[in-house]
């Protein structure tokens, strides 16, 4: 990242003055006193190019070098009359003005360079911006939702709206319905306005719930909207009679995803190149009852900045075993430029890597989670008593961009 060259050189001294300096240079060599622990006699510039950063914000660079040399600098600077020796350039992200929340973040956060007398080294600090919006989740969120049920079967049903907060990554509700002895509970799931189907509707069933009167099931929920809840008793046995209390309850786990919303082209986030970024998988009840692949919910978006042409390589790694990952490159402006490999099992990483050199400029990569068969199943976005919660409910994935020249 760094390199130097000649300056000018200074005019010969006389003799006896290039001696004493000579004599001086060995015995420093000789005693190991050079500044800095490697610095020398004699100086040299150091200069520092910052890229990549919008007129108007200013850099946050640290240099530090021999003989305690310390200069924070906000922009390119050239340092002249430097000890000869190696010196630490680290920079620091800087708050971007647009959007609100986003940063600037270098690229290569630290790297040394070495000034040798009467020559330029040049370091390029170079800033990506980094569209990752922070927010604090919402917590404690859910309700009481017990009631009543008057009759058996449909006469009988208690129906509930719930709203989730607008954390922009969603999360996923958490629905837990006991019945007395003897009543099998059960419970439907719809997103509001209502649409045909339902996201959930199951009764228990003796043969396979350890506990017929309890019915707990998770499923996955969007920014701010609003779901029916349908809770009834589906059967009875001749001993019970109604009325009928019952206890339920609702909970809300968010999933901090700061790169949402980006599940359009138009949506892709910025992200810096070479530094490995995380998100989620989590998809969410929008506008319909069921999440096909390949549907907007299931697609996250991402933008990148080459800043001199390049080949680059995509990867996405840790990924859950409920999701098979592909990777597609665009143009800025949403032309396809390659459609990586499906990954070759669920669970398993996806890569794309350019076909040759891509010419400098934005670029934007999509993300798309899928099952063999081609559809998501409804055991992909919902599980119920008995089951553990779908690992990309919880598990995040990791997605890095890279220069290959």
């Amino acid at each position: 990242m760094s390199h130097h060259h000649p300056n000018h050189r200074r005019a010969t001294r006389p003799v006896a003055i290039a001696l004493a300096a000579a004599l001086v240079l060995l015995v420093a060599a000789c005693n190991g006193t050079g500044p800095g622990g490697g610095g020398g006699s004699g100086t040299g510039t150091l200069d520092v190019a910052v890229t990549g950063l919008p007129t108007g914000t200013a850099a946050d660079v640290a240099v530090t070098g021999p003989a305690g040399f310390v200069a924070a600098l906000a922009g390119s600077t050239t340092l002249t009359g430097r000890t000869v020796g190696t010196y630490a350039v680290a920079a620091r992200p800087v708050d971007a003005l647009v959007p609100i929340g986003a940063t600037y973040d270098p690229v290569v956060p630290s790297q040394s360079a070495t000034v040798v007398v009467d020559a330029t080294t040049d370091v390029t600090v170079e800033y990506d911006l980094h569209e990752c919006i922070a927010y604090e989740p919402s917590m404690g969120v859910g309700d009481d939702l017990s009631g009543t049920w008057s009759a058996v079967g449909g006469a009988g049903d208690v129906t509930r709206t719930i709203t989730v907060p607008s954390d922009p990554g969603g999360g996923y509700v958490t629905v837990r319905l006991k019945a007395d002895e003897g009543i099998r509970p059960l419970l439907g799931v719809q997103v509001v306005p209502l649409v045909s189907g339902s996201i959930f509707t199951e009764a228990t069933d003796p043969t396979v719930n350890p506990d017929p009167t309890l019915l707990e099931m998770v499923f996955e929920v969007a920014p701010g909207r609003t779901y029916q809840l349908v809770m009834r008793a589906a059967a009875a046995s001749s001993a019970v009679t109604f009325p009928q209390g019952y206890t339920a309850s609702w909970s809300l786990t968010s999933r901090v995803d700061c790169y949402e919303p980006n599940d359009t082209l138009e949506t892709a986030k910025a992200i810096p190149m070479q530094n490995p970024i995380s998100a989620s998988f989590i998809a969410g009840y929008r506008d319909s009852n069921s999440i096909p692949a390949l549907s907007v919910p299931t697609l996250d978006f991402y933008r990148f900045e080459l800043h001199e042409p390049s080949a680059v390589r995509i990867t996405l790694s840790d990924v859950a075993d409920t999701v098979r990952p592909r990777l597609t490159l665009y143009t800025d402006a949403g032309a396809t430029l390659g459609i990586g490999a499906l990954a070759p099992t669920a669970g398993a990483s996806a890569v794309y890597e350019s076909a040759g050199s891509l010419a400098a400029g934005w670029y934007r990569v999509r993300v798309d989670t899928q099952q063999s068969p081609a559809a998501f199943s409804r055991e992909a976005h919902v599980s119920r008593s008995n089951e553990e919660v779908p690992p990309h409910f919880l598990q995040d994935y990791t997605l890095v961009v890279e220069t290959l020249d």
